[in-house]
């Protein structure tokens, strides 16, 4: 097998097994552990629960997302230190006390157990999201999926403790988060060794771009999860749950957007070649053919699963899932649009994308939802993530001819 042969093959390989462990993850909560959570718990208390996780979800893709991004990055510098990163995640772990406590205020349910239980939840979320940096900075994706079939494990453990010893959801999601973590605690590099929080002469450095990464993915995350919280507050948890399986086979799909950015931004830091319009437009109508081919899948799978896993639901649901999942593939497809330029343009502009997307969203979401329910939302998120992946490859182009970076002759 000859050099590009073998690299090619390499790629494929990560991507497969990087795939491969999340949709584990996910097809067990989609086929198993949420169909089991609505039929137990009914469709007012699945939509509460949907509306908390999605807050937990919120800080694990805003700051453990963000840590792992970042490391990714300055890895390639070897600035890359585990006390400067501990310390971000000691802050974190702060933050999520705080978090925690308001969410359950503001939904009324505060209790001391649950008070407990969704810290926990919170602060292992992030350092779950984080910690599959241990095998992506390597290259190591057969790690990264034995990772990932550990929480999966995990979760079916979790549902068995809430079947059978305590009625809290949140003790499902905390069995497979702790699995994971101990997993890298015991067999990783990212949480052992010395100086586990002290800093290095590169700790600001580090903040800053931790920094500006977790207030980009903020942003990004509120506009992914606010669907939930806006209309759990605005119309109730049977909405949540009407809206959630209508975008579900979409909201899978999404959630490839980690595996697939994990293996973009893996091998575009170690590329040291330069990027053309060429290039660009490559990747860019690879996303779109990408997008159409999942969209297809994704309404007419909707039909079938809709029907076999959430029967009670589906007669309301039914109606949402063109426009619906629609909106879901335009999200995936403009965050692994997102990790290219990261790459081209550095921090700051995802940052500004980021912006303007969650100004769009605000003008978009709240005011359709308030006035047309699901079908504001539905329609509201389509406007929105197009308009984001729209924005994405105009800064791309725009920052590739700017550098006027040009290819060589190979690789053009």
């Amino acid at each position: 097998m000859d050099k590009n042969k073998k690299k090619i093959f390499n790629i494929a390989s990560d991507l497969v097994f990087s795939v491969a462990g999340l949709m584990l993850m996910n097809g067990m909560l989609q086929l198993l552990i949420n169909p089991k959570l609505n039929a137990w718990i009914g469709e007012d208390a699945f939509g509460n629960y949907q509306s908390i996780f999605a807050v937990v979800s919120i800080m694990g893709t805003t700051f453990g997302v963000a840590a792992n991004y970042s490391r990714m990055v300055r890895c390639r510098e070897k600035k890359d230190k585990n006390g400067d990163y501990n310390i971000f995640l000691t802050i974190i772990s702060v933050l999520c006390v705080a978090v925690a406590a308001g969410t359950l205020i503001i939904y009324r349910s505060f209790s001391p157990v649950h008070f407990l239980l969704l810290t926990v939840l919170m602060v292992l979320t992030v350092l779950r999201y984080y910690g599959d940096v241990n095998y992506r900075m390597d290259l190591n994706y057969k790690g990264f999926f034995v990772y990932y079939a550990i929480i999966t494990a995990g979760y079916c453990l979790g549902l068995l403790l809430f079947r059978y010893v305590s009625q809290q959801w949140m003790l499902t999601f905390i069995a497979g988060e702790a699995a994971a973590v101990l997993f890298v605690l015991l067999r990783g590099k990212i949480f052992r060794g010395p100086n586990l929080l002290n800093k290095s002469p590169y700790f600001k450095e580090t903040m800053q771009s931790v920094g500006i990464l977790s207030a980009t993915n903020l942003l990004s995350a509120v506009a992914q999860q606010a669907d939930k919280i806006i209309l759990r507050l605005a119309m109730g948890g049977e909405a949540v749950t009407t809206f959630y399986v209508s975008t579900l086979l979409g909201k899978v799909v999404s959630l490839l957007t980690t595996p697939l950015n994990g293996v973009l931004i893996g091998y575009l830091t170690k590329y040291e070649g330069k990027f053309t319009k060429k290039l660009m437009a490559a990747f860019t109508s690879a996303l779109l053919g990408l997008g159409v081919v999942a969209f297809v899948a994704c309404f007419i799978a909707s039909e079938i699963f809709v029907k076999l896993f959430y029967p009670d639901v589906f007669d309301e649901a039914k109606q949402y899932f063109f426009l619906a999942n629609a909106g879901q593939i335009f999200y995936f497809i403009a965050n692994c649009l997102m990790t290219i330029i990261l790459r081209i343009a550095g921090e700051k502009y995802q940052m500004y994308i980021n912006v303007i997307y969650i100004l769009i969203y605000a003008a978009t979401v709240i005011p359709l939802t308030v006035g047309y329910g699901i079908w504001g939302i539905t329609i509201a998120l389509l406007i929105t993530n197009a308009a984001k992946f729209l924005i994405a490859a105009v800064v791309g182009f725009v920052k590739v001819n700017s550098n006027n970076q040009a290819l060589p002759e190979e690789h053009a």
